[in-house]
């Protein structure tokens, strides 16, 4: 089934686009499928699929719908190049994408069109007989979610019966920020009992946000689940359970400390807790322990705690040992088993130059392997035990790839829901059934995507000018020689504990695709090459962080891969800060800018209200600066000290809804620009967050950008003029 479709979609795709250059669509609509999970039993599985809510419900659409359906094999014919097409067998993307061609004649994407995530439930154990041969497309399947304003951005299952869900999700770089993605809601795997368990408005109060955080499923209870809240301090959690259908909270913990992490044991009794000084300048942590649920607490570890120390990843299956991350006496963080009896740590895996922060594991503790990045930020295993490596080992085997993922299992390790992707992949997802042996496929995230069509991500390094290894990817034209050719620059957001990975990156692959090389530099600060690494990045705003990017533009320069005349640089969050600091501090590097969501003032930001208190305040004077007493330092990094030096066309984008990047930060940078005369491109969305979540909005996004490079960066050989 995957490859006849696979046929299909790459005959269709290649006659769409006669060209190699494909529409914003093609790489920012909605994927078809996201974080296909397993019920409990296995008897049912849950994903996030893109319904048209408005096609469903709206007669104008409906009728609009009807009046292309007539012609259709008229549309189908054209484009293939037939006389005739047989319209049933037409893959659905591809009548989508003629909808999107003759049904419209505006850009962007037609209200009728738009489509939001819910969440759909599959019945496996459908006795349907093409269902039960592997056709899951012919199992019973319901949508139980029915969201037309925004998308569901995550959900799990909390028993065999209810799944918990939760909505917005204003989310870039794992920052959240937007009002509605605090709010948790429930609902059954029929469509049924639909809860708010949590509402947003209840989860902000006096510039708090109270963070609901799932600790145990608590299987033998299936009401309830284990969560810790920060209700009653702001960085400190109790331990609730939580009803899943009511939402009623029960509080079973209360800190014997400052705890800012608790740790559970494999049947849900918390056994750890994490205990943080908010008044120590070091940061020092205690890590405090018990036997069970009626002993004592006892310390069983304390250090300094800023980018040092050792977390809690899951018990062994005897509940006796932990699996922890430690960097103590390293610079690296590795895997090792603690032992609280003796206070004995064992080193299980350390990997040369990158942390070793996961470890998968099954529901009751059974370790599978360790998952690592490699220097070039690859996925790699190690593995713990034979009958995983077996079991992993032949997937990959079976599919001729080199790393297969494990997306869900169920509680019985009898169906698993395997995950393939790389760099060019956006990721497929196979149904692997243990007693009938049977592997079949259950969807593609973006299935109109051929992998041949995209770039490859290539880890890249270079020396920055004070010596220090810099890491980083490129990405070139497909096909091209990759010399001479214009580029992007794309500073990470974060910055601190955050890198560019190696994956597929749909951004990366439309500017690719429109001729632009992109870089992607995992400047000193950047996370997963150790503390150091990362330390030596702190107060280094608009200093030797910037000195990194610099640093890499002058090497893909020299390399002869870019053309000094045409590099532009665009980042998002602190990347925009980057991008900012870029075509002020280093004018001659850059021909345009393109800050999305990003900071042009750091003294408002550390000033931005309810953000940059308490604890979050002395952070802020640890790793970006102190504005009272590191004036000079400030004058000579934030941005809006030195506006008269650009010289670059700039895009500004922001969302009127951002809470980590406040929309002031836009506002008065526009305010600047004009009273300086400066000219600049905008787009602002009142829905957005930080980062644009909604299919159109993104769409829209895109469409901006690649007309700002194309006027700004493109060489006239690339041009479509």
């Amino acid at each position: 089934m995957r490859y006849a479709l696979i046929l299909l979609i790459s005959f269709t795709s290649a006659t769409l686009n006669a060209v190699e250059k494909f529409p914003v669509e093609h790489f920012f609509k909605d994927p078809s499928m996201l974080y296909p999970q397993l019920s409990p039993d296995g008897k049912y599985l849950a994903a996030l699929l893109p319904y048209n809510i408005n096609e469903e419900t709206e007669n104008v659409c409906q009728r609009r719908t009807q009046t292309f359906l007539k012609d259709l094999e008229k549309y189908a014919a054209k484009e293939l190049g037939l006389k005739k097409v047989d319209v049933s067998k037409l893959s659905p993307e591809f009548i989508k994408d003629l909808k999107r061609k003759y049904a419209q004649a505006e850009e962007g994407v037609h209200w009728c069109d738009l489509s939001r995530r819910n969440i759909a439930v599959i019945w496996l154990a459908d006795p349907n007989a093409n269902c039960q041969q592997g056709n899951y497309a012919h199992c019973q399947r319901v949508r139980v979610t029915q969201l037309r304003s925004q998308n569901v951005s995550d959900f799990y299952w909390v028993n065999n019966e209810r799944i918990v869900f939760e909505t917005g999700g204003d989310q870039l770089n794992d920052m959240t920020g937007f009002i509605d993605s605090i709010g948790i809601y429930a609902v059954n795997k029929d469509g049924t009992k639909a809860k708010q368990l949590v509402e947003p408005a209840d989860a902000l109060t006096y510039h708090k946000v109270i963070s609901t955080i799932t600790l145990h499923r608590l299987p033998e209870d299936p009401e309830h689940i284990l969560v810790m809240r920060n209700d009653r301090k702001r960085y400190y959690l109790d331990v609730y359970r939580m009803n899943v259908y009511t939402g009623k909270f029960f509080r079973v913990l209360s800190q014997p400390g400052p705890v800012t992490d608790w740790g559970v044991d494999n049947n849900g009794v918390v056994r750890m807790a994490t205990m943080q000084d908010e008044n120590s300048l070091s940061y020092e942590t205690q890590i405090m322990y018990r036997d069970n649920e009626d002993a004592e607490w006892r310390e069983v570890d304390r250090f300094e705690g800023l980018q040092n120390g050792w977390g809690d990843i899951g018990f062994t299956e005897d509940n006796k040992k932990i699996y922890v991350t430690s960097n103590l006496g390293r610079d690296t963080f590795a895997l090792s088993l603690f032992d609280p009896a003796t206070g004995e740590m064992e080193d299980l895996f350390e990997n040369e130059g990158t942390d070793v922060t996961r470890i998968g594991m099954t529901e009751d503790g059974e370790a599978i392997t360790i998952l690592y990045n490699d220097i070039d930020t690859k996925p790699k295993r190690h593995f713990l035990n034979d009958k995983w490596k077996n079991i992993l080992e032949n997937f990959t085997t079976a599919f001729g790839v080199d790393y297969v993922g494990i997306a869900s299992m169920s509680d019985d390790q009898q169906k698993m829901i395997l995950s393939i992707g790389d760099d060019r992949n956006p990721g497929d997802y196979y149904l692997y059934d243990r007693k009938k042996n049977q592997i079949a496929y259950l969807g593609s995230t973006r299935p109109w995507i051929d992998p041949k069509t995209m770039a490859e991500m290539k880890p890249i390094e270079f020396e920055a000018r004070d010596g220090e290894t810099i890491h980083g990817f490129l990405s070139v034209p497909v096909g091209s020689d990759g010399k001479n050719l214009p580029l992007i620059v794309n500073p990470h957001g974060g910055p601190f504990g955050i890198q560019d990975v190696w994956r597929y990156n749909p951004e990366t692959q439309f500017f690719v695709n429109r001729g632009y090389a992109v870089m992607q530099v995992n400047f000193r600060g950047s996370g997963g090459y150790g503390k150091r690494h990362e330390r030596i990045g702190y107060k280094r705003w608009g200093l030797e962080m910037q000195d990194d990017i610099s640093d890499g533009v002058n090497w893909a320069v020299e390399q002869g891969i870019a053309d000094r005349d045409h590099v532009c640089i665009y980042g998002a969050s602190y990347g925009g800060y980057a991008t900012m600091a870029g075509i002020t501090l280093t004018p001659e590097l850059y021909r345009c800018a393109v800050n999305y969501v990003g900071i042009w003032d750091i003294k408002m930001l550390y000033e931005q209200n309810g953000r940059w208190v308490d604890r979050a305040k002395r952070w802020f004077h640890n790793h970006v600066l102190d504005p009272k007493e590191d004036v000079d330092q400030l004058k000579k990094t934030s941005p809006n000290f030195h506006l008269d030096k650009i010289q670059a066309p700039l895009l500004i984008v922001h969302g009127r809804r951002d809470y980590n990047v406040r929309i002031e930060q836009a506002e008065t940078l526009m305010d600047a620009l004009d009273k300086k005369n400066i000219p600049y491109e905008v787009l602002i969305k009142k829905e957005e967050g930080h980062g644009f979540r909604l299919e159109e909005n993104r769409v829209e996004l895109y469409t901006v950008m690649e007309k700002f490079f194309e006027k700004n960066l493109s060489k006239p050989s690339l041009r479509s003029d």
